[in-house]
């Protein structure tokens, strides 16, 4: 229950007090719990007073200390979102001219 968790929770915060900046597997391997308990006690905010904690970007594994992904990540994600719409504009605009254009026969 509660108890458990508060323990971790305890464990944990002697831990990353002692190694600032520990990512999310060393203080798995050094205080046995498990990563993905880890990460949902961060995304419910129960470390922000304790200092960064590194994790993996959901997209390439480099170490982060908040959000989902990496600057790098999120800039190529960015980029990929502005090249779909440049494309859709672009078969937007051609249909529409398209509907204009009149032939003879």
């Amino acid at each position: 229950g509660w108890e458990k968790k508060d323990k971790k929770k305890r464990i944990i915060i002697k831990f990353i007090r002692k190694k600032e900046n520990a990512s999310v597997e060393e203080i798995h391997r050094e205080t046995g719990v498990k990563e993905r308990t880890i990460l949902r006690m961060m995304k419910k905010g129960r470390f922000l007073n304790y200092g960064d904690i590194a994790y993996k970007c959901e997209s390439c594994d480099n170490l982060i200390t908040e959000g989902r992904v990496c600057d790098e990540c999120g800039r190529n994600i960015l980029k990929q979102v502005d090249e779909v719409n440049e494309k859709r504009r672009k078969e937007e605009e051609k249909k529409r001219s398209g509907e204009r254009m009149y032939t003879r026969d």
